[in-house]
């Protein structure tokens, strides 16, 4: 039903419950499957009938639930109602260090063991094996196979330890306190530079304002594991426990293993009351202004505080339907606003959501541009005071009800295809939060009950709840510059006031009737059909000279995925166009089609779910698309305006600018955008079309130029390449793809994007940035050069960056404690021409970038000469067998996998015998392809340091 606020400063992303009126229930279409709902509001929502909660003697709670997507896994949670917001004064940031310490030794499984042991079954650290500690909770998740039962009983086991039989090993607890603090080290920056200002304000006479989960350093670095062990014993216990198991499983089994493991935990004699900290009230609007030179926006927020309220009956379901048609209503309004151009700000939002586990909170906020905090929050408050004093219209209700009811509808059709990990998130939930889990049936009953009775006024008069005084908190953020002050408190305070003494004009909602298309074009033939039985594929070849290529999937998802693309791209352009180029296509989509604009489009578009995104890139044009089934004509109306009528919009473009301006406007002040550009420009050899984007590149843009373009790469549909993926049946969307795909204009051009002369440099090149506040380095070593570009080699360097990211995990991080995190990646490319790039990245302390960057070649060294282990092999061959699972399944995938092997011109054919690439991985192999591509004598080294 709901998400949380992961962090004050970012936007809240899904909805939560208001108050409720009490009406009787009309009568609703009923929706199969749905439990049956009270009349009565203040009756309890029904349970989901499909999922088994049962509750062990000793307390913990159990969550079963039989699903089959994906299939052949299960998602099995350890959830504990503890977190940071429990810690005494000597122990902040030991929350977050006691789950560390889970992987790092239990009573059956040594420093290391259950890692190994997990990827040895395909599983990814971090996709996979994870855990997380917030204010109020900690979590533990692993998605193991379940084809082999022993999987699903190690996977208990591990549950099991992490629950009571962490063995906090001295020397694992040194090792590992590295790691933390360089977690505690990743996360510094602006934004936690301006947390530390706010949080104590946000949260004033709250535990919560000093309980950061991450913790305090110095507690960090001189922790005992008797002080962690003091912590596991006083919170990890059953009664504050939950186990989840959500996969393709039998559901008896699973609730006998659940008992097996957990039935003999025991409650300490005398345990600490888990208290819930409240967020203390106050009359008065708190402000914090928080400025820091490397912040690169001006935000104004706008919280306004309140304790948390029930939302476990049918009436609290009403009261967030009704909320979230508010919020839907006034952030089209504020949208909106941004497309004008004198937009008083650049991104506007208003949404409610939970906060901590005693408060939520209604967050309302924009961003502005420097020195224009005060005038952006005028215009947020005269929005929020319009809708109070004239609400808002018939017409605008009506297109949020269809939106609301369109997205359960889709969910219910969908719900079969819902992934377990977000079944579990959900359970979760429901234990920590008391969030009900009624199901998708039975919320799409509640939905198809209760708009059709949700009237102006029920919305209208939520805007006078959120003007109140009292528990409202003000947070600004900007740059510190010294000659564009930020906002005095005073003048914020009196911006409310001048506001509510202004004149405030009705709303005039702006519409356009009439079709998108006012007339089809004629249709076209299909010139040549094949079929690829290997895959499933069948493709057209249209009269106009389109291909089509169609991919039903098996997945019951409602969806259509399309992608179009030809060769071309702004490598065709002169450079002094490509800024123009560039942006085209964005530019362009955000004009609108034909005679719609962007704003009276959106609105056309209301209750449906196409999405329709041009794009132009180096060497390519293209589509991407998206739509249920229903709105396969829509679909294909959209693609069709997007070659023939792109509209060229002078207001547009000026808005365009004059957002591209201030997002870039202090970029320069982001040590890692600085970093970014060096390492780019040693990496093109300083290549005149890979610049930074500045103020002046953009003052470089063109309408005229950038229209031009467009067209001119849009003007032929003769050699695009069309993939349509998903719920598609070739003959049902025979007729569309006719009449809207071979009506596509066609010139019969031959054309292929240009090698524009990039080069990589030879030799060794090293990239030295000082730049910064916090005592961190970024370092990226980039490995670079001409290549054969084949299936077979794009394999091999897959799985040589694999390995070597296993590898310096285990050297980087476990065996010196010195990074948070590796990233290693690398690819092969056939155009423009052939060539190979490997890329390794990690974050340290700035004294230790020379002896980690030793050991990365250290490291690579050990590899060219002796390969690696066996272990690591099986790992890369099972972790990509089990990969290839999921990805079968997955329409997304077929439709990217499609778009490679087309593009590159591989055979299709082979998609399907990916098993022959994994079984020739071997260590003669990789320790091949590191002697190949890792080329000691030719690389970049990038090391972002502190300035002096």
């Amino acid at each position: 039903m709901k998400r949380r606020l992961a962090s004050p400063l970012l936007l809240l992303l899904v909805l939560t419950s208001a108050c409720a009126t009490q009406q009787a229930a009309p009568t609703a279409r009923p929706v199969p499957g749905a439990p049956p709902i009270p009349a009565d509001l203040n009756a309890d929502l029904p349970t989901d009938p499909s999922i088994t909660i049962g509750t062990l003697e000793n307390g913990l709670r159990y969550y079963i639930r039989p699903h089959r997507v994906p299939g052949d896994r299960a998602e099995l949670w350890l959830v504990v109602d503890t977190g940071s917001v429990l810690e005494d004064e000597d122990q902040r940031g030991l929350a977050h260090f006691v789950e560390h310490m889970a992987f790092n030794g239990t009573e059956n499984f040594a420093k290391q063991e259950l890692v190994k042991y997990l990827e040895s079954i395909g599983m990814r650290f971090g996709a996979d094996i994870n855990a997380s500690t917030g204010f109020d909770e900690t979590m533990y998740t692993l998605t193991v196979p379940t084809d082999k039962p022993e999987f699903v009983e190690k996977g208990f086991q591990i549950l099991e330890d992490w629950a009571h039989g962490i063995t906090f090993d001295a020397r694992e607890v040194e090792a590992e306190r590295g790691v933390v603090i360089e977690e505690w080290r990743l996360g510094r920056g602006a934004e936690a530079r301006m947390l530390d200002q706010q949080f104590p304000v946000l949260f004033q006479g709250s535990r919560y304002a000093e309980r950061l989960p991450i913790g305090k350093k110095e507690i960090l670095e001189t922790v005992t594991p008797e002080a962690l062990k003091r912590f596991y014993r006083d919170w990890y216990r059953p009664d504050l426990m939950a186990v989840i198991a959500v996969g393709d499983f039998d559901r008896e089994k699973i609730e006998a293993q659940i008992r097996e493991h957990f039935s003999d935990l025991k409650n300490p004699e005398n345990p600490r009351p888990r208290e819930v900290f409240p967020v203390p009230g106050h009359e008065e609007t708190l402000v914090s202004i928080a400025t820091d030179p490397e912040t690169t926006d001006t935000t104004v927020g706008i919280y306004a505080k309140r304790p948390v309220r029930p939302q476990h009956r049918v009436g609290d379901y009403r009261r967030m339907i009704v909320e979230g048609l508010y919020h839907n209503l006034l952030n089209a309004r504020l949208n909106e606003i941004t497309r004008r151009p004198d937009a008083p700000f650049l991104w506007a939002a208003s949404t409610t959501g939970g906060f901590v586990r005693s408060a939520e909170v209604t967050y309302q906020a924009v961003g502005v541009r420097e020195g224009e905090a005060e005038k952006g929050l005028a215009a947020l408050l005269t929005e929020v005071e319009r809708v109070h004093r004239h609400g808002f219209t018939p017409t605008e209700l009506e297109r949020a009800k269809k939106d609301w009811l369109l997205r359960y509808e889709k969910l219910s059709a969908e719900r079969q295809t819902v992934q377990s990990g977000t079944l579990a998130a959900e359970y979760s939930r429901n234990f920590l939060e008391d969030e009900p889990v009624p199901g998708i049936p039975a919320e799409l009953a509640l939905v198809r009950r209760f708009l059709p009775e949700i009237t102006l006024d029920d919305v209208n008069r939520l805007a006078e709840d959120w003007l109140a005084d009292s528990n409202r908190v003000i947070l600004v953020d900007a740059p510190a510059k010294p000659d564009a002050p930020p906002p005095a408190r005073e003048a914020l305070l009196a911006t409310f006031q001048a506001v509510q003494r202004s004149e405030i004009a009705p709303y005039e909602d702006r519409v356009q009737a009439g079709p998108l298309v006012a007339e089809k074009p004629k249709p076209g033939k299909i010139a040549e059909e094949k079929r690829t039985a290997e895959v499933g594929v069948t493709e057209w070849r249209l009269s106009n000279g389109v291909r089509v290529v169609l991919k039903p999937t098996t997945t019951q998802r409602d969806e259509i995925l399309l992608t179009a693309f030809s060769p071309g791209g702004h490598s065709l352009v002169a450079d002094e166009e490509l800024p123009s180029a560039l942006f085209a296509a964005s530019l362009l989509r955000a004009s609108g089609l034909g005679s719609f604009d962007e704003i009276t489009l959106g609105k056309a578009l209301a209750g449906t779910t196409v999405d329709v995104e041009p794009y132009i890139t180096q060497l390519e044009e293209g589509i991407e698309g998206q739509a249920s089934t229903q709105d396969a004509e829509l679909l294909f109306q959209m693609v069709y305006l997007t070659f023939t009528a792109p509209r060229r919009d002078e207001d547009t473009f000026r808005v365009f600018k004059d957002q591209l301006r201030a997002a870039i406007a202090s970029r320069q002040a982001q040590p890692e955008a600085a970093f970014h550009d060096e390492l780019t420009k040693a990496l093109t050899q300083g290549h005149p079309r890979w610049k930074p984007i500045t103020p002046e590149f953009v003052d470089q843009v063109n309408l005229d130029t950038a229209y031009r373009i467009y067209q001119e790469r849009f003007a032929d549909a003769s050699d695009f390449t069309f993939i349509l993926v998903g719920n598609v049946s070739p003959e049902k969307l025979r007729p569309l793809v006719l009449t809207w795909l071979g009506g596509l204009p066609s010139l019969n051009r031959n054309e292929s994007g240009r090698d524009v002369g990039m080069q990589p440099p030879p030799g060794v090149v090293r990239v030295d940035v000082s730049r910064g506040i916090e005592p961190r380095s970024q370092v990226q070593i980039v490995f670079t050069g001409d290549a054969e570009f084949t299936r077979e080699n794009r394999h091999d360097m897959s799985a040589l960056a694999s390995v070597l990211e296993t590898r310096l995990r285990e050297v980087l991080r476990e065996d010196m404690g010195a990074v948070y995190g590796v990233s290693v990646s690398g690819d092969i490319s056939r155009r423009p021409r052939p060539q190979y790039e490997l890329n390794i990245g990690f974050a340290c302390a700035p004294e230790k970038v020379d002896s980690l960057v030793q050991a990365v070649f250290a490291e690579i060294a050990a590899i060219q000469q002796n390969g690696v282990g066996d272990s690591y092999i099986q790992q890369i061959k099972e972790t990509e067998r089990r990969t290839r699972e999921l990805n079968l399944a997955d329409s997304e995938f077929w439709r990217s996998v499609l778009e490679l092997y087309l593009t590159e011109g591989l055979d299709i054919r082979d998609i399907p015998r990916f098993e022959e690439l994994i079984a020739q991985v071997s260590s003669d192999r990789i320790r091949d392809t590191a002697r190949r591509y890792l080329d000691t004598n030719r690389y970049v080294l990038g090391v972002l340091r502190p300035a002096a």
